[in-house]
């Protein structure tokens, strides 16, 4: 009975595997740029992006069509492993959406990929040894209870920790709505972005200006990273560190915020609060639907 039971679970986390990795393929483009979201170095997202790709599709072949096992159901499940790590990683940084690109390109809840994830690791824990598991005993299943109530603390842990860490967050979202938007300062509307190291041609990205000395910048940063932890590529420029930026991007003081889509400047301007800056963002994505 557990043999035939490992085998639909082999059979299903193969094809899985191999539609995740279809998936990802048709955005072969855009996975770099999600895995750097998990931590990724730049340099190594796209090469990594390559390689997951191929090793879920060799991994799911493998299973559906029953060959080099057990080893295949191996390397799915540690696979699984990896992505319960990262996304687990990701969860406790305080990344609350994720782009996983496994089933399509739509942003999902980090807590639901992470259930879905275990969910899948599981069914690979079974492929890989249900054949040769004897039948559980009453003590087994007291230490999957054990084992069950100690998840549940971790993940409580972790909601915890994420709460903590928003309630500064939410605290800037106290001030007016509106971004000063005039059309002197900044980059044109409507016009390519300016040159700038580190910032792509594809996407929603927002770049945001700080200086060492502005007391609204160090509020802002948290905020800003915050939204970077969500999936929002953002570029932060420092005054210090970059001075050429500022006067090629035109920017007349700080904090200073630039909305950019597809490589074309959508919204600007000067920033004092994160709801500010949240509508600056809503604003760029009104005109782009609005041209469209």
């Amino acid at each position: 009975m557990l043999l035939v039971v490992a085998t639909i679970a082999g059979i299903g986390v193969g094809l899985l595997l191999l539609w995740a990795a279809l998936a990802k393929l048709r955005h072969r483009e855009d996975v770099p740029g999600w895995l750097r979201v998990y931590g990724v170095p730049a340099r190594a997202a796209a090469p990594l992006a390559a390689a997951l790709i191929a090793a879920e599709a060799t991994v799911g072949a493998l299973l559906v069509a029953r060959l080099l096992l057990p080893w295949c159901a191996y390397a799915a499940l540690g696979l699984g492993v990896i992505f319960v790590l990262a996304l687990a990683a990701a969860r406790a940084r305080g990344v609350e959406r994720l782009r996983c690109g496994c089933f399509g390109a739509s942003e999902g809840r980090t807590s639901h990929l992470l259930a879905r994830a275990c969910v899948f690791t599981g069914l690979a824990g079974l492929a890989a040894f249900g054949d040769g598991l004897p039948a559980p005993s009453q003590e087994t299943f007291v230490l999957v209870a054990l084992g069950v109530l100690a998840a549940a603390v971790g993940a409580l842990s972790l909601l915890v920790l994420a709460l903590y860490r928003q309630v500064g967050v939410l605290t800037l979202r106290l001030g007016p709505r509106m971004p000063l938007e005039l059309a002197e300062e900044g980059p044109a509307l409507g016009e390519p972005a300016p040159v700038l190291e580190h910032l792509g041609d594809q996407g929603s990205q927002l770049v945001a200006f700080f200086s060492p000395g502005c007391r609204l910048c160090h509020q802002l940063a948290p905020g800003v990273a915050a939204l970077a932890r969500e999936g929002l590529p953002v570029r932060v420029v420092h005054e210090h560190e970059e001075g050429d930026v500022f006067q090629l991007w035109n920017v007349p003081g700080t904090p200073f915020a630039v909305h950019v889509v597809d490589g074309v400047v959508v919204a600007k301007g000067t920033v004092n609060t994160l709801e500010e800056v949240d509508e600056l963002l809503a604003v760029g994505r009104r005109r782009v639907h609005a041209a469209v």
